[in-house]
């Protein structure tokens, strides 16, 4: 893999998401560059008043997790065991997630200053340290420099609440695919977009407001096994540069087609032996979202920190949270899908699209049935 090119010095990132504006600067020029080719379209030129600001230090060394490396200008009480914070400012110095990491959030204004601070440790195998190495780190920063300040502030101030799903926009109504890892969720995502009438929004995480679904684009993680079932169906995705054998699986971009769709079905896949669709309740459709959320470490990750930005500024839409995924999926038909590998993933592209239109049900003899039928 060829270097990273590197940024001019006082270079920084810009990122809007629906409407909200996040400068990223860092100390560490490669860091940039890689956030640019890791975000795609999203980057751009910095806002000139965004909404929020990241800033990243990036040391190498010994971590000390007691050690606070911010300087503050006022007084810093204990919060806890690993925060320290006044009326103004928090600090986080061990959050228990990713080693090496702390973080201050501060607000100056309409603006949110957040303060990245990572001590970078490189890995060492048997034949000396693993070449490459920091691009791992790169990737797993991104939640905290960009993605995570940027769903924390869209939840507060616009009520989107994020989804572990995929998101398409289909000539016969959007579709959403939610489930945890390894249930065929991605290779059916990528199946779809192999058809015309088929856009992408994004394929890991999306956000509604209980009506629309909006995109969170990242790039596209795809795993040997499902690369094999996708053959024919990759002509949309182009491959994203980055260091072989840091990561099981590779990475790959695709140009979202659309910002948005109003959701005509959701489909929570699992594997079976046999394919089969049960029609679910809302109810419970909401609450299987809700427990994938929780159960998907990302997503995880982001409450934990969420909650600690809320803790120093408390959202008065903090009550309406919950009931976003339940008002979701009483507007739109939820069905389990029982996913047979055996019989590849281009018939299953077929009737996915047919139920979206409202088709209803595929016939048992067309190799999918309905639950309880022979």
């Amino acid at each position: 893999m060829k270097p990273l090119p590197r940024p001019e010095p006082g270079d920084a990132v810009g990122v809007c998401l629906h409407g909200a504006t996040l400068n990223l600067e860092a100390d560490r020029p490669e860091l940039l560059s890689y956030a640019r080719l890791h975000l795609a379209h999203l980057a751009g030129p910095p806002a000139a008043a965004p909404d929020l600001v990241v800033r990243c230090s990036w040391s190498e060394g010994r971590w000390d997790r007691e050690a606070n490396p911010f300087v503050s200008t006022a007084k810093l009480e204990p919060l806890g065991k690993r925060m320290l914070g006044n009326e103004s400012e928090l600090v986080w110095l061990d959050t228990l997630r990713m080693p090496g990491l702390k973080l201050r959030f501060r607000r100056e204004g309409s603006c949110f200053r957040f303060d990245v601070h990572y001590g970078y440790t490189p890995k060492v195998a048997k034949r000396g340290p693993v070449p490459h190495y920091e691009y791992k780190r790169y990737f797993a920063l991104m939640s905290y420099l960009v993605y995570y300040p940027l769903l924390w502030f869209l939840r507060r101030t616009r009520g989107l609440e994020p989804l572990h799903a995929s998101a398409l926009d289909a000539d016969a109504g959007g579709v959403l695919i939610g489930g945890l890892g390894g249930v065929g969720k991605t290779t059916t995502c990528v199946a779809l977009m192999g058809r015309p009438d088929v856009g992408l929004l994004s394929e890991n995480l999306a956000l509604t407001d209980g009506t629309f679904v909006y995109a969170c684009y990242e790039p596209i993680r795809l795993d040997d096994g499902s690369l094999s079932l996708l053959e024919g169906s990759m002509a949309r995705l182009a491959p994203m540069p980055f260091p072989e054998g840091l990561k099981k699986k590779r990475l790959f971009h695709a140009r979202a087609t659309a910002d948005r769709t109003v959701p005509a079905v959701l489909f929570l896949p699992r594997l079976s032996d046999r394919a089969l669709v049960e029609p679910i309740d809302p109810v419970e459709a909401a609450e299987r979202l809700a427990a994938m959320n929780r159960l998907t470490r990302e997503l995880d990750d982001f409450g934990w920190y969420a909650a600690a930005l809320d803790l120093q500024w408390p959202s008065p839409a903090g009550g309406v949270r919950g009931a976003r995924l339940l008002e979701l999926t009483r507007r739109t038909r939820c069905y389990a899908l029982s996913i047979d590998r055996g019989q590849g993933i281009a018939p299953l592209v077929d009737r996915l699209i047919r139920w979206a239109g409202g088709g209803g049900l595929v016939p048992a003899g067309e190799g999918m049935s309905r639950a309880g039928e022979a």
